[in-house]
């Protein structure tokens, strides 16, 4: 299974027999668009202003909200919280998703902003090979925040997303920097990788930080 961040909350996971991309933003928050084949696109919240479908084509399966679902061989599961720390008052909903794709558990906790109790982390799970955590602050979780829910959860693999990115328009002021989240996890190494690529779960004893490039901050985002 192969990753690709392009920015903000958007991942793609790339299996055998199926693509999943998670978030795909809006171009008009100033990172490039994101032009893709895939099958399965998730959105773990409903604020049409944060996301566009633009090119991705017409042939893909939409996924939201909370439940169990299963297309092309990857079963996902979406959680109920919130993208606040008033149960929803301030910006409602938002859906942590668990992905089981080629054998490995992925963990995306969306516009997160509170930290998870304990029936949200029975949902998700003892076994997660990596999680993408909003870093950020804004109206997500920040960066000592964000540390705390990777103690909680304790995932194989950590992957900082939505954080300060050049070429950002909105958001750019509000969003702190990912060196901030890496100085929490006592990581000062922050050189990002193209992808990352897994054929098995990793055998680590404790979480690893790992800093993907953001495809939308460069000129373009097309990818194959």
């Amino acid at each position: 299974m192969e990753v690709t961040y392009f920015g903000l909350n958007s991942v793609r996971l790339r299996g055998r027999d199926a693509s999943v991309l998670i978030d795909p933003y809006e171009p008009k928050m100033g990172l490039a668009p994101v032009r893709l084949t895939v099958q399965i696109v998730i959105r773990t919240h409903d604020d049409p202003t944060h996301f566009s479908f633009q090119g991705l084509g017409s042939d893909f399966h939409q996924v939201t909200g909370a439940g169990e679902f299963e297309i092309k061989g990857v079963a996902m599961k979406g959680i109920q919280t919130y993208h606040d720390a008033k149960q929803g008052a301030q910006l409602g909903k938002n859906f942590v998703y668990v992905v089981d794709i080629d054998e490995l558990t992925v963990c995306h906790l969306g516009h997160l902003g509170h930290e998870l109790n304990e029936a949200q982390m029975e949902a998700i799970g003892s076994k997660v090979d990596i999680l993408f955590v909003p870093v950020g602050g804004g109206s997500h979780l920040n960066s000592a925040q964000a540390t705390e829910i990777v103690n909680q959860i304790e995932p194989k693999y950590v992957v900082p997303i939505s954080y300060r990115l050049p070429g950002l328009t909105l958001l750019a002021q509000e969003l702190e920097p990912v060196d901030k989240f890496a100085k929490e996890m006592g990581v000062t190494d922050l050189t990002p990788l193209a992808k990352l690529s897994l054929t098995s779960s990793p055998p680590l004893d404790e979480p690893k930080l790992i800093l993907l490039e953001a495809r939308g901050a460069a000129a373009t985002a097309a990818v194959d």
